[in-house]
């Protein structure tokens, strides 16, 4: 029998949501491994010569290699290949996209808890459980203080969301967005087609 996600997290993720806010939708859910939005272009070199300006380019180098720092997948390094090979990619936009952001927010191995409403997306780390239940009974609900906010985009800016299949992961669920980039979501194992596709069906997908 399927997880009833609506009885675990309902009433806690609806007490950390907005007044009258309405759940359509919810599953665990992981941000997939795989490559993610690149930087953004180098500015040119300048002329030499030209002291001032070359002082500045390198200041406005150093600033974009800390920023690549943190897209650390992705930047067209030399295990890209085998990463796209093996993860296919998680997000794709520029940097300063939607996408780029839910990336920064977002990491790749904590149990996340997806809530699409009628105003949003939102994204909640779940924390570890220490319940111990004898087995096959039932988990019990999780509790609002387990759920930490990360990440939350306006349903304004979804273009579309669609059911995919991968390699490793069975389904993934992309989201675009009006800006033209994409995040993609798998389960915390694999998210099944039934999930992806309850989520792609509330996002109007």
């Amino acid at each position: 029998m399927p997880t009833d996600y609506r009885h675990r997290y309902a009433d806690a993720a609806g007490s950390k949501l907005e007044p009258d806010e309405t759940i359509l939708a919810l599953t665990e859910a992981k941000r997939p491994h795989g490559l993610v939005p690149d930087p953004p272009p180098r500015p040119p070199e300048p002329a030499p010569g030209d002291g001032a300006k070359a002082a500045g380019m390198g200041l406005a180098n150093a600033a974009l290699s800390g920023i690549e720092a943190i897209d650390n997948i992705g930047g067209g390094g030399p295990t890209d290949w085998l990463i796209r090979l093996l993860f296919g990619r998680a997000a794709r936009g520029r940097l300063d996209s939607v996408a780029a952001d839910y990336v920064r927010a977002v990491p790749t191995d904590d149990k996340l808890l997806v809530v699409v409403t009628d105003r949003r997306i939102v994204v909640f780390r779940v924390g570890r459980s220490t319940d111990v239940r004898p087995f096959g009974e039932p988990a019990r609900p999780v509790v609002a203080a387990k759920l930490k906010p990360l990440w939350s985009v306006s349903r304004a800016e979804v273009t579309g969301a669609r059911r995919r299949w991968h390699r490793l992961h069975g389904a993934r669920l992309r989201v675009g967005f009006r800006d033209g980039s994409w995040l993609e979501l798998t389960g915390p194992l694999c998210m099944g087609r039934q999930r992806a596709g309850e989520l792609r069906d509330a996002l109007g997908g």
